[in-house]
């Protein structure tokens, strides 16, 4: 699980609010097909710690392990 310490001074001064684990992926379900579409993209921008960027790049590597990991080839393609 990722965690970053915020303060209250950083929520006041940037309106930081870091997305719980449970909620970027719940959140990344409603959108499943697409988080696990290689080719497809995705725009954060307001990224912060990248919670939701770091999620999805770990569904798509999951889909190459489960599609290309018997292919060293193919997997680094």
């Amino acid at each position: 699980m990722r965690t970053t310490a915020k303060s209250r001074q950083r929520v006041t001064d940037y309106g930081e609010v870091l997305t719980p684990q449970h909620i970027v992926n719940a959140m990344l379900d409603l959108v499943k097909q697409e988080t696990e579409r290689i080719d497809s993209r995705f725009l954060e921008p307001a990224c912060g710690t990248g919670n939701f960027l770091i999620e999805i790049l770990e569904r798509k590597l999951r889909v190459v392990e489960q599609r290309y990991g018997k292919s060293q080839v193919e997997y680094e393609r």
